[in-house]
């Protein structure tokens, strides 16, 4: 369910990454991109669940993740 006291005014640019918080329902997250799709059909954003953290270059070839 949605907290209403606690919905903020989104400007959802294309590209954008949206974290939702790390207890999100996939049921939630799939009404909210769809929602989106709804309004900005041509805009394509990710939605994840947080948190989210910037790592370095060295710390992502550390988890396996290679810049291409």
């Amino acid at each position: 369910m949605i907290d209403i006291d606690a919905v903020k005014r989104l400007n959802v640019q294309d590209g954008d990454l949206l974290v939702v918080p790390e207890d999100s329902d996939s049921h939630d997250m799939e009404l909210l991109i769809n929602a989106l799709y709804v309004l900005m059909p041509s805009r394509k954003v990710i939605i994840i669940r947080g948190p989210v953290q910037q790592l370095d270059v060295g710390d992502m070839n550390k988890l396996g993740w290679y810049r291409a």
